[in-house]
């Protein structure tokens, strides 16, 4: 499965599984779904214009422009903002509601930077091969490292907290 269907070997232990299980097994083939694909929509699929993602968000124009600012928010080619900007401004007005300003949040960008970095030199083998089954494998992989990274960011916040706390 791995060497003929391209599958990264979580995908193969999970048919495995289930076929252990005496479950009707998955079809073993590499689903070829954009990176960040977490919902029903992808970022891509998301064009919001300024005034849009203002209202969506629920913030105000000079808002965005703070956060433009600091280098927090992206817009696409030809002005447009996708979902992944619709999220910075919303959970980035959630965190102002606690003292949180845009300034604060640039360690978040710088943080995210070499993240990207480090994880574009992982992908990138993958990403130089023409052979759309590698892409699919870079994609399945960028969306594992991604839910990995979150989980090791909330994991170091949480211990961080727990010991500033005293518990």
């Amino acid at each position: 499965a791995q060497r003929d269907h391209y599958l990264p070997l979580r995908v193969i232990r999970e048919h495995l599984a289930a076929v252990d299980r005496g479950e009707q097994p998955l079809e073993l083939r590499p689903a070829l779904v954009p990176v960040g694909a977490d919902g029903p929509e992808t970022p891509a699929e998301v064009r919001l214009t300024r005034a849009e993602l203002a209202e969506r968000a629920g913030v105000t124009e000079a808002y965005l422009r703070d956060l433009e600012q600091h280098g927090l928010l992206p817009s696409r080619p030809g002005g447009w903002y996708d979902a992944d900007a619709l999220d910075i401004v919303t959970v980035a007005a959630q965190l102002a509601q606690h003292g949180v300003q845009p300034r604060h949040l640039r360690a978040y960008r710088a943080a995210a930077d070499r993240e990207v970095g480090l994880f574009t030199q992982v992908l990138a083998p993958l990403v130089r091969q023409s052979d759309p089954a590698a892409r699919a494998r870079a994609a399945e992989t960028a969306r594992e490292l991604a839910k990995l990274s979150r989980r090791l960011q909330a994991a170091l916040v949480r211990a961080g907290l727990r010991e500033a706390l005293g518990g």
